[in-house]
C-alpha cells in the first residue's frame, strides 16, 4: 500500500508565494526605467538561439553557481531535485540516476544530458553515467534545463527533456582553488582548479580524486580520479576556438538493492575530446563548427568457477566435471553485472545563424557515429550506427508585444529508420518583464542501440545432454523493427521577473502523451516449452501526463533568499504489464508511475559577508518505479553552513559543513534495502587569485 500525501500538507511550501507582494505584476503597455534595469537570464538550450527567459518558447530551469554551491549537493542529481518535474534518486550510494515525470528504471533513457553542449548520453545503456564525467561541481557556471520535449533543437535523446551543463569559461577566470572533503560513508575527496592566461589563450585546468566506502549494507564503494582541460583561443575579434579534453578512471559498486546479495565491482575507463570554432563573418551572421568524441569502457569481473560450478549443479542434479564447468564460461562469459563493454561516440555539426530584421534564424547539419561491443548485452558482436541530423530554428518578433518561434529536426539512421520532430510557441510580452506563453510540439525518438540490438543467450556445453531448465529465462533478444517514440506536448505557460530583480515566477501547465514508448516486454520462447520466455524490446506502451509546475525564486530581504519547486502530475495510463500470458510472476503497473506531487524549498541566509547558511526541504510522493518498486512518499532536509576567512594576498578559505537527511527519519530511496539515512561532510576550501 503506498503512502501518499495529501496536498494540504505541502500548504507551508506554496504559503512562500502566496505571501508574495512582488507577485502583483506592473500592467503598465509602456517601458520604465525600471525596465532597463532588469536583469532577466539569458539561455541557449531552447533553441540555439541566445534568447531571454521571457523569449524562450519552453520552461526552462537555471541553476546557477549560486545556488549549486548554496544546496549542499554533491553530485549533479541531486541537484536536478531543484527543478519542477525532475525525480532524482541514488540507485545505490554512488549511482545516481534523475527522470522528468517520473515512468523510470535504473536507466532513464528519455533525456538528454549534455557538458557544453556535448552529449554524454550513452548508447551502450541508452542512459548517462554520472560517476564518469570528469567534472566537479566547483567547474559548473550553471545547468541549463529544458523541461519539456526538446527534441527539435538537441535531438533524440531530448525527448522528455534535456539538460545542458555549462562549466566555467576559462576567459572569465584568474586563479583557482584547492577542496577537500571529509565525512560519512568514509568519504575522502580531493579537488583542484586552475585558471590563467597565456598570450591569447585562457585556460582552465581540474582535477580531482574522489573515494568512500558506501552503505554498511552493500559496501557499495566509489573511487575514482579525474582530470579536466578547457581551454579558448582568439586571435582576433572575430574568431574563437574551444578545446576541452578530459579522462575519468576508477571504479564503483554496482547492483539491486531489492534483495541481499553482494554489490559487483564496476570499472570504468572514460575520456573525450571536444573542439569548437566560432566565426562572426559579419555583424549578424556567426558560423561554428564543433566535433567531438567519446570513449567509455565498462568492466565487471566474471563469475568464478566455484559458482558456476554450484549452479550448474543446482540445474541438473549431478555435479559437473570440471571440462563442463570450463565450456560453460567460455561460452558464455558469465558476469555479476551487465554494466561491461566498450562505448565510442563521433559526432561532427555546422551551425549557421544569422539575423534578418525580426528574424532571427539558426540552421545546420549533423552527423554522429555510434558503435557499441558487450559480452553481456550485445553478444552477437560490435554494433554500430549512424545518424544524420538536420535542424532549424526560427525566431520572429511580430511586434513589441508577440513574438513567434518554430524550430524543426530530422534525423535519419543507418538502421532504416527516421525520426521528423517540430514545436511552435507563440508569445505574447504584456510588458519587458514578462511573458505568456502557447506551445505544441511532436517529437520521436529513435531507438538507442541498447533497445534495438541487445542480445544475450546462455549456451549449453555440448557434453551436457539437453538444454538448462532456466536457459529461456536468460534470453535476451534482438528487435530490428523498433519504431521511434512519439510524444505529443501541449502547453500554457507564464514567466515573470520580478520588480527590481528580486526574483521570478514560472508556471507551466502541460499535457503530454507519449506513444509507442519502448520496454523490454517477456514473449513467449516458441523454440523452448511453454514456461519458458524470451526479452525483448518492444512499441507496446503508452500514457499521458497531465498537471502543473511552479518555480519561485525570491528575495525576501537584502540577505535572504528563497526558491520553491512544486509539481503536479497525473499519469494516466492503461494496464502496464512486462509478460503476458505465462508462466510466472507478471509485472504490472496501473498507477503512481509517476510521483503526483513533488516539492522542494530552498532557504538561503547571509547574516554577514563571511557566513552563509542554507536549508533545503525536498518532497516526493509515493511512485512505482519500473525497476526498483513501490516506494513511499519521503520528506529530506539538508542543512549547510559555510564561514570564509578573507587571507592575505587576496585568498580566502572556506569551511563547510553540510547535513543532508538532517531530521530523519531514514527512507527507502528506489529500492527497498537502499536506505538513505542522515549524513554529514565538512569541505575545506582554499581559494586565491
Amino acid at each position: 500500500m503506498t503512502n501518499r500525501t495529501p496536498l494540504f500538507r505541502l500548504a507551508p511550501m506554496l504559503a512562500l508565494g502566496l505571501m508574495s507582494p512582488a507577485l502583483q505584476a506592473n500592467d503598465s503597455l509602456y517601458l520604465s526605467e525600471q525596465d532597463f534595469l532588469i536583469d532577466i537570464p539569458e539561455i541557449t538550450s531552447a533553441t540555439r538561439l541566445t534568447q531571454k527567459l521571457t523569449e524562450a518558447p519552453a520552461s526552462i530551469s537555471i541553476i546557477d553557481r549560486q545556488t549549486i554551491a548554496a544546496s549542499g549537493a554533491r553530485n549533479i542529481p541531486d541537484l536536478l531535485r531543484l527543478v519542477p518535474g525532475f525525480q532524482s534518486y541514488h540507485v545505490s550510494a554512488n549511482k545516481f540516476a534523475t527522470s522528468y515525470h517520473g515512468a523510470s528504471d535504473d536507466f532513464p533513457r528519455r533525456l538528454e544530458v549534455m557538458v557544453d553542449g556535448r552529449s554524454v548520453y550513452l548508447p551502450l545503456l541508452a542512459t548517462v553515467d554520472w560517476t564518469s564525467l570528469g567534472i566537479n561541481l566547483q567547474d559548473i557556471e550553471r545547468i541549463e534545463v529544458v523541461r519539456g520535449s526538446n527534441v527539435p533543437t538537441q535531438g533524440s535523446n531530448a525527448f522528455m527533456g534535456s539538460i545542458n551543463i555549462i562549466t566555467r569559461s576559462p576567459a572569465l577566470l584568474s586563479g583557482g582553488y584547492i577542496s577537500g572533503t571529509t565525512g560519512s560513508m568514509d568519504t575522502r575527496d580531493l579537488q583542484f582548479g586552475h585558471a590563467d592566461r597565456l598570450n591569447s589563450w585562457n585556460y582552465r585546468l581540474s582535477g580531482g580524486h574522489e573515494e568512500n566506502e558506501g552503505t554498511d549494507l552493500y559496501g557499495d564503494a566509489l573511487k575514482r580520479n579525474y582530470l579536466s582541460f578547457s581551454g579558448s583561443y582568439t586571435p582576433t575579434l572575430t574568431d574563437t576556438l574551444w578545446i576541452q579534453a578530459g579522462v575519468d578512471r576508477g571504479h564503483t559498486y554496482v547492483g539491486g538493492a531489492d534483495k541481499f546479495e553482494p554489490f559487483s565491482k564496476r570499472k570504468h575507463d572514460a575520456n573525450y575530446q571536444s573542439i569548437k570554432y566560432q566565426h562572426l563573418y559579419s555583424d549578424t551572421g556567426t558560423v561554428q563548427l564543433t566535433a567531438y568524441h567519446n570513449y567509455l569502457d565498462l568492466s565487471t569481473p566474471r563469475i568464478e568457477p566455484d559458482v558456476v560450478h554450484d549452479y550448474l549443479y543446482s540445474e541438473l542434479g549431478f555435479a559437473p566435471t570440471p571440462a563442463m564447468v570450463d565450456e560453460f564460461i567460455e561460452l558464455n562469459n558469465p558476469r555479476y553485472d551487465s554494466e561491461h563493454g566498450t562505448t565510442h561516440t563521433y559526432d561532427l555539426e555546422l551551425q549557421i545563424s544569422e539575423q534578418l530584421n525580426a528574424l532571427e534564424i539558426v540552421g545546420g547539419l549533423g552527423y554522429r557515429y555510434e558503435s557499441a561491443e558487450s559480452d553481456q548485452l550485445l553478444q552477437a558482436g560490435k554494433v554500430t550506427e549512424e545518424r544524420w541530423r538536420m535542424f532549424a530554428n526560427l525566431d520572429w518578433d511580430i511586434s513589441y508585444r508577440w513574438a513567434f518561434n518554430s524550430g524543426i529536426m530530422y534525423e535519419d539512421s543507418s538502421k532504416k529508420t527516421d525520426a521528423f520532430s517540430y514545436r511552435n510557441a507563440l508569445i505574447y510580452r504584456p510588458d519587458s518583464q514578462s511573458s505568456i506563453r502557447l506551445g505544441h510540439s511532436l517529437s520521436e525518438r529513435l531507438p538507442s542501440l541498447f533497445e534495438r540490438l541487445a542480445n544475450y543467450t546462455i549456451y549449453v556445453p555440448s557434453n551436457i545432454q539437453g538444454p538448462l531448465p532456466v536457459v529461456g529465462d536468460k534470453i535476451r533478444a534482438p528487435n530490428t523493427e523498433l519504431t521511434p517514440e512519439k510524444i505529443t506536448t501541449y502547453e500554457l505557460g507564464y514567466f515573470r521577473a520580478l520588480d527590481n530583480q528580486q526574483g521570478h515566477l514560472d508556471i507551466r501547465i502541460f499535457q503530454e502523451k507519449i506513444e509507442r514508448a519502448i520496454d523490454g516486454y517477456w514473449i513467449a520462447a516458441v523454440e523452448l516449452d511453454d514456461n519458458k520466455r524470451v526479452e525483448s524490446s518492444l512499441n507496446n506502451f503508452s500514457w499521458e501526463n497531465r498537471g502543473i509546475e511552479l518555480q519561485l525564486k525570491r528575495d525576501l530581504n537584502a540577505d535572504v533568499y528563497a526558491l520553491l519547486n512544486y509539481t503536479y502530475t497525473n499519469t494516466l495510463t492503461d494496464r502496464w504489464e512486462t509478460n503476458k500470458k505465462l508462466a510466472g510472476d507478471a509485472m504490472v503497473f496501473q498507477d503512481a508511475v509517476t510521483p503526483e506531487h513533488t516539492a522542494s524549498l530552498m532557504l538561503n541566509w547571509t547574516p554577514t559577508p563571511d557566513l552563509n547558511l542554507s536549508l533545503v526541504h525536498y518532497y516526493m510522493d509515493s511512485v512505482h518505479w519500473f525497476e526498483g518498486g513501490v516506494r513511499d512518499s519521503y520528506q529530506r532536509t539538508d542543512l549547510r553552513a559555510a564561514h570564509n576567512w578573507r587571507l592575505n594576498g587576496g585568498t580566502e578559505l572556506e569551511a563547510a559543513l553540510t547535513i543532508q537527511n538532517a531530521f530523519g527519519p531514514t527512507y527507502e530511496e528506489f529500492y527497498q534495502y537502499n536506505l538513505f539515512d542522515r549524513r554529514a561532510w565538512l569541505q575545506l576550501t582554499l581559494r586565491y587569485h
